[in-house]
């Protein structure tokens, strides 16, 4: 009988763990009473308070953990954040203002000390290239920028530009603090976020010596959806996948291709690049209404954001979701690295290009090529 009870409340103790959340407590010093404090995932507020004291508490729960989430203290410009990787753990911070966004480091957490190891190696260069985008911006609002200086930062070609050298350089840190560190879950899911930039046949070794706990994460499968799919080439024809449109329709990619060209838009309503594109993408899809027909993905997982990106679009645009967020598969067989990426395919359904990043000239450029 005490060995039944013993069973008993061991599996209480389980299911009561295995329904905990996590909580991010501590002190912040250098903010102001009062200050907003909020954890968020995806741009969507976890849970929020105001500092007390120095003090701050802040609860909730991770569906897929451990996970990135983002602390922000305060609001609008001034407003100072760190990206944590946490899972449903308690966690403390004690940090200064000028901590932030590089400098801050958690106790308690069995997730976070990677994160804070592989930012501190990138550290340098992040900031030497906030400056230089920073520079960038002012450059075009006083509207000092031209092609020549676009080369100089932006260049992927030799004389590489000085925005895509700080990106090489810290592109081969990040692939070998991955390598150094794979059986860990922060380097499982920066594996999983830059996999497009390994040969598949680095991905297949890495994960081969991963530790059998791993293989259980949603970072794992949605690398191996990626090995899965082998990267579209010119002439190949698209991967179809299925979502629900902006009516609440299900719908498939192939039924889109009546005769006209398609643009494939993944994009995200947290993206001021893809926010940006979208007033061009209506642009240009109106000037070639015979012609042309512009499809968007939806990447994040989130309902509001999905919802935010069809407002933002005119009312007769086509925007796809299939709830599955950066870990779907159709996010993983179109190779998408970052928002927006556009996949142009001829009536067809054959590829005719891959635009990474929107640039002012994308409408110029495909316009060319479907009035040929």
């Amino acid at each position: 009988m005490n060995k039944i009870i013993t069973f008993l409340l061991l599996l209480l103790s389980v299911s009561i763990n295995a329904q905990k959340g996590f909580k991010i407590s501590g002190s912040l010093e250098g903010f102001e009473e009062n200050t907003i404090v909020k954890i968020q995932k995806e741009n969507l507020t976890i849970d929020s308070c105001y500092l007390k004291h120095k003090k701050f508490e802040l609860k909730g729960t991770i569906e897929e953990a451990p996970t990135d989430l983002f602390l922000w203290i305060g609001d609008g410009e001034n407003a100072k954040y760190v990206s944590l990787f946490i899972g449903n753990e308690a966690v403390t911070i004690n940090a200064k203002k000028q901590d932030f966004p590089y400098d801050v480091k958690l106790k308690g957490s069995k997730y976070d000390d990677e994160r804070y190891e592989f930012i501190q190696k990138t550290k340098a260069l992040n900031i030497e290239r906030k400056e230089l985008v920073d520079k960038m911006f002012l450059l075009r609002d006083q509207k000092l920028w031209n092609d020549s200086l676009q080369k100089a930062y932006w260049s992927r070609k030799e004389p590489y530009g000085i925005i895509v050298k700080i990106d090489q350089k810290t592109t081969q840190i990040q692939n070998e603090f991955i390598k150094n560190n794979i059986n860990s879950y922060y380097a499982l899911s920066l594996l999983d976020v830059y996999k497009t930039e390994f040969e598949t046949n680095q991905l297949n070794d890495l994960l081969k010596t991963l530790k059998p706990e791993f293989a259980k994460s949603v970072y794992f499968k949605s690398i191996q959806n990626h090995i899965k799919y082998p990267d579209l080439k010119i002439e190949d024809k698209f991967y179809d996948f299925a979502g629900a449109n902006q009516n609440e329709k299900a719908i498939k990619f192939s039924d889109y291709f009546k005769g006209k060209y398609i643009l494939l838009d993944f994009s995200t309503i947290y993206c001021g690049w893809c926010l940006k594109a979208i007033p061009k993408l209506d642009e240009f899809k109106n000037s070639n209404l015979s012609k042309l027909d512009v499809v968007t993905f939806y990447v994040d997982k989130n309902q509001k954001g999905f919802e935010g990106l069809i407002e933002k679009h005119q009312k007769d645009s086509n925007v796809i979701w299939d709830k599955e967020g950066r870990f779907s598969e159709t996010y993983a067989k179109y190779k998408v690295l970052a928002t927006p990426t556009f996949y142009l395919f001829s009536p067809e359904g054959k590829l005719i290009e891959k635009y990474t990043g929107y640039s002012e000239d994308l409408g110029e450029k495909i316009t060319e090529i479907i009035s040929k």
